[in-house]
């Protein structure tokens, strides 16, 4: 998996390309993590180039979520692929994360 990072915006955008695997997602975290350490902010998940979500994936985004929350920021999952969405609703997921249809659309719901 390749994980490309970017402020844009004010928010640390992800993009993630592959196969969102458990081991993929805790490497993701603690990428994310490291980012956010010298200046919390908005998270947006895009998964735009994601293949394929493993359920034990989905652990790690409630971490990265809990820990934009803390800084008191917003974690928006962005641009799920119809198989992520499938995964989200089998597992409940999407009532608890924020999805939003494009990186656009989360761009514009960070803005404070």
């Amino acid at each position: 998996m390749n994980i490309r990072m970017k402020v844009i915006q004010g928010a640390l955008v992800v993009r993630p390309n592959g196969e969102l695997t458990e081991g993929a997602a805790s490497e993701m975290q603690d990428q994310i993590q490291k980012e956010l350490a010298p200046a919390p902010r908005d998270v947006i998940l895009n998964l735009t180039g994601v293949e394929s979500i493993a359920a034990g994936a989905l652990a790690y985004l409630f971490r990265i979520q809990r820990q934009a929350h803390e800084a008191e920021n917003r974690f928006v999952v962005a641009a799920a692929p119809e198989p992520a969405l499938r995964l989200f609703r089998l597992t409940n997921v999407e009532r608890s994360l924020e999805l939003v249809p494009s990186e656009e659309d989360a761009l514009r719901a960070t803005v404070p």
